[in-house]
């Protein structure tokens, strides 16, 4: 932990000035600024952890920390009070000490390092029961479908009891991996409060990074591109009968590069093959981020052998008094109707 001392406390009250601009002050440039030991988080581009408490997350895009095991969050003054036990005066004199003319030392995060080359290191287990029990009977994902990628090494269980999605390329070589939790985490051991399952993408190289898991079913003549792995097995469980000459693109988010990288991977491969990219879908998760990033798109012109390629929007419908629905939250709804017609059938 850096060493901070603390400010000699003065005798007159804080001006309300001095407070906001403490409030106000961008935390994750602060922090780095005064050399506390933080580094990139390896599962999100926008977070940051501390060094010595693996609970303590810092949000770059939404300026607050986030100490889980402790139930604690809050701006750059409630750091140094919770971190380094100052006072709430302490602190504010402390950030407004450390300014220089109103602002922190602007900084450049380091550029992210990628391997040469991707190293799976998982240890595989030849069990299934628990990624089963997880993927079929809790995201009632088909079981076919499970049993299928597990036959075709496209999915494992590691020691740890995830899921291990596996990333490959045209040729079906292994270009990288990440986990999935099958065990719902207690929410005060969580890093993050709305992170109920463990994930991790395993580091792999630049190009393969901007790839992500995904299945190709004939030709990819049509891209349909998912937030989340379970999206992608949810909506090919729903409409696996429909789908054909397609690829189906898990981007771990909302990630334009792996939308880009995917289109640029299609289009080489369907010029080999001498055919022509058709469509192109959408289907994120139906809340304000996944809406945005639809509209997003959109604007982005696809054009292939001197043809425009539609850009279609296929996200579920949000039920009346939800603000987010997803594939998965589409297809566990379909799964309990069923149930529910069959309950009545039987006891007529």
């Amino acid at each position: 932990m850096s060493a901070i001392s603390k400010v000699k406390i003065s005798k007159r009250p804080l001006s309300q000035e001095e407070i906001d601009k403490a409030n106000d002050v961008d935390i994750l440039q602060y922090l780095l600024s005064i050399g506390e030991p933080i580094k990139p988080d390896s599962n999100s581009s926008k977070y940051y952890r501390h060094e010595q408490h693996d609970s303590l997350l810092i949000s770059s895009h939404k300026n607050y920390f986030s100490w889980n095991s402790r139930n604690e969050s809050g701006n750059a003054i409630k750091y140094l009070m919770l971190v380094h036990g100052l006072s709430f005066r302490d602190s504010v004199e402390k950030i407004n000490k450390d300014l220089e003319n109103g602002k922190v030392h602007e900084f450049k995060p380091s550029a992210p390092k990628y391997p040469e080359k991707f190293v799976y290191d998982v240890v595989e287990k030849s069990t299934t029961e628990n990624i089963v029990e997880y993927l079929v009977n809790e995201r009632k994902i088909d079981a076919d479908l499970v049993n299928m990628l597990i036959q075709h090494d496209y999915i494992k269980e590691d020691k740890y009891k995830n899921v291990v999605f596996k990333w490959k390329d045209k040729e079906g070589n292994l270009i990288g991996a990440n986990l999935q939790g099958t065990r719902e985490i207690p929410l005060e051991k969580r890093i993050r409060e709305d992170r109920a399952y463990f994930k991790q993408e395993l580091p792999t190289t630049k190009k393969a990074t901007f790839t992500g898991f995904s299945l190709t079913l004939g030709y990819p003549d049509n891209l349909l591109y998912f937030e989340s792995n379970i999206d992608l097995l949810s909506y090919l469980s729903l409409f696996r009968e429909k789908l054909l000459n397609c690829r189906l693109i898990s981007m771990g988010g909302l990630k334009k590069e792996i939308y880009i990288e995917n289109l640029k991977l299609a289009v080489n491969e369907l010029d080999m093959a001498g055919r022509s990219l058709k469509s192109v879908k959408n289907c994120v998760d139906n809340d304000q981020a996944g809406r945005k990033f639809v509209e997003d798109v959109k604007k982005i012109e696809i054009k292939h052998k001197g043809e425009v390629v539609p850009v279609i929007e296929d996200i579920p419908m949000l039920p009346v008094g939800f603000d987010k629905w997803d594939w998965n939250n589409e297809l566990q709804k379909k799964i309990e109707k069923m149930l529910a017609k069959d309950e009545i059938n039987n006891e007529l």
